[in-house]
């Protein structure tokens, strides 16, 4: 099966493009990289959050020097050291292509796994489509959309995110109205929507709709999720109980009960929160909702703010291994910043 799947991949030139799964974070982007993962031909690695910010702040390189700096900046981020990647910055000092020194990466890891065709499972390139484009104009992007009372659901009890109902229904938004909007200004062959819930339901229809997008052959193989495991440093709490991060990479099975858990988990002032601040998205997706809201005034927005503030530094110092997360944050961080002041 697999050497008949492979070479059908290896006759189509439209299957090297990569793969970018994005959408608000805890939408089920986790599922169905694992469930990509299954197929001969498909790789994907733990997300990586450097491409597009690199790419604005530092562009292209322009000597060995700078080149070797950008590979050696990549591979010792936090996250990449786990992908345990044989190269060397000073094997980068040719390459003038930003997108060269990613795909060489990227293809590293490929090759690890024995694979033919890579792709990237982080959420938050939904909101930087159009960068990840003109960086790869063959690439796919399949946006996965979730009911975004279960996403606060799942975000609430995490030791990162947001850090209460209001911040979490403002991203939830943000996330997947900035994705809709972005996406559909894409081609028509770059962007596709799916929805976790009809995912769950019909994991055979979804993969299969899915496969032809990405023009990949369909197999059953798909439907058995393939988790990826990768050493991260274990986290730490200084104080109380760290809810780990990673330990979701363990997940191997298709839970349909997990579509729907607000209406039997979410207290009713919390819906109402949430309703109130992205109901109207909610509605134009098609999920049901209560209809009940409330006003919201200018002072409890600036409370509501000033509580996820508190609480997501004390979560973010509340690691005794922190300055080694700390390093990799604040050096994206920076990256934001250099590319801000070139504008």
């Amino acid at each position: 099966m697999h050497d008949k799947i492979n070479s059908a991949k290896s006759s189509d030139l439209g299957t090297c493009s990569p793969i970018f799964i994005v959408g608000c974070p805890r939408s089920g982007t986790h599922l169905l990289r694992n469930m990509l993962r299954s197929h001969p031909n498909l790789s994907f690695t733990g997300e990586s959050h450097f491409i597009p910010k690199f790419y604005k702040a530092f562009g292209d390189p322009k000597s060995q020097k700078e080149a070797e700096r950008l590979a050696s900046r990549i591979l010792n981020l936090q996250w990449i050291q786990p992908w345990n990647l044989s190269l060397d910055p000073a094997s980068f000092a040719h390459d003038r292509s930003y997108t060269q020194v990613v795909r060489r990466i990227f293809e590293a890891w490929v090759q690890k796994e024995n694979k033919s065709r890579w792709g990237d499972k982080t959420p938050q390139y939904v909101t930087e489509m159009p960068v990840l484009l003109e960086l790869f104009p063959d690439c796919k992007f399949i946006h996965i959309i979730r009911d975004g009372r279960d996403v606060a659901l799942s975000w609430l009890a995490l030791s990162f995110g947001p850090r209460n109902i209001f911040t979490a229904a403002r991203q939830w938004q943000y996330f997947v109205s900035t994705g809709q909007r972005v996406g559909r200004s894409l081609p028509a062959e770059t962007y596709f929507e799916i929805r976790y819930e009809k995912l769950l339901a019909q994991p055979g229809a979804v993969m299969d709709s899915i496969c032809s997008f990405i023009n990949e052959p369909f197999c059953q193989e798909l439907l058995e999720p393939n988790p990826l495991v990768l050493d991260y440093p274990e986290r730490k709490s200084i104080f109380g109980r760290f809810t780990p991060s990673y330990n979701y990479a363990l997940k191997n099975t298709i839970v349909d009960k997990n579509a729907s858990k607000w209406k039997r988990q979410m207290s009713c002032s919390d819906q109402v929160i949430f309703e109130t601040i992205a109901g109207n998205l909610l509605k134009s997706l098609g999920y049901e909702t209560t209809a009940k809201t409330r006003s919201i005034s200018k002072l409890e927005q600036i409370f509501w703010q000033a509580n996820h503030t508190f609480f997501w530094w004390l979560s973010s110092f509340n690691s005794k291994n922190r300055m080694k997360w700390m390093k990799t944050d604040w050096l994206l961080r920076w990256a934001d910043y250099v590319a801000r002041s070139q504008k």
